[in-house]
């Protein structure tokens, strides 16, 4: 498992066009540290920027102001191929490519030419999201919405990232299954290998984590221990989840 680094963000500003020719803020002044191999749940309202924050990590988008260093170095200045591969999004839709549910997850190699790949870690990945054995040789495109979830994440920890962003990418899956895959990636974290940032609004995925930061109006309005923040009757996390129930 590839070893992550710490990530600091400093003073990031995000901001989206308004048909009125402006411009509204998404984060403001947002700042946060994220240690090496720790595993922090995201919480916030539907529009309050947790997508936002995890596209800057990911560099799909760039800060309008502030910095983002990964291991001291400003993300801005890595080469983003590469760091893509060590810091990886997992979005909650799955993209499956034409082909079997094993070639899936070995089509990294196959689209960078490095060549055919480990079929052994392939297949260990397919376990480790819970995929039946027989389903490796099976057209992917056929399976469940909640198959083709855990392929699509089978074939980011086949990439061996060090960081993995996570946006509501157990949502649509079993509650049994998901915990289950949660657990082992928690596992990886702890054994120093693996950064999970892992935005959900569910309450038992968001407990497994080490960490809670919660995303109000751009900034970290909360940060600390997940039960003691998801527990208080009247923080901002308890109308966060009121409303998603409803």
């Amino acid at each position: 498992m590839a070893r992550a680094e710490e990530i600091q963000v400093d003073h990031v500003y995000r901001s989206k066009p308004l048909a009125d020719g402006g411009r509204q803020d998404v984060l403001a002044d947002f700042s946060l540290t994220v240690p090496a191999g720790q595993t922090i749940g995201v919480i916030g309202r539907s529009g309050g920027g947790k997508s936002t924050f995890l596209r800057l990590l990911n560099r799909l988008e760039d800060p309008d102001r502030g910095e983002i260093r990964y291991g001291g170095r400003d993300t801005r200045r890595l080469e983003v191929t590469e760091f893509r591969r060590q810091v990886t999004l997992v979005n909650q839709r799955s993209v499956i490519f034409p082909g079997t549910v094993l070639e899936n997850v070995l089509l990294p190699d196959t689209l960078t030419g490095r060549g055919a790949g480990s079929r052994e870690r392939a297949m260990e990945m397919l376990r480790l999201v819970r995929l039946p054995a027989e389903t490796f040789n099976r057209d992917a495109a056929a399976l469940s919405v909640g198959q083709q979830i855990r392929v699509q994440l089978a074939r980011v920890l086949y990439l061996d990232p060090a960081v993995l962003l996570l946006d509501e990418s157990t949502a649509n899956l079993d509650p049994k299954v998901a915990g289950e895959i949660l657990d082992e990636l928690h596992r990886l974290a702890g054994d120093g290998g693996l950064t999970i940032l892992h935005v959900s609004h569910e309450p038992d995925k968001l407990r497994r984590c080490a960490r809670l930061i919660l995303i109000e109006n751009g900034r970290v309005a909360a940060d600390g221990n997940p039960a003691a923040i998801l527990d208080d009757p009247r923080g901002p996390a308890s109308g966060i989840l009121a409303n998603h129930e409803d």
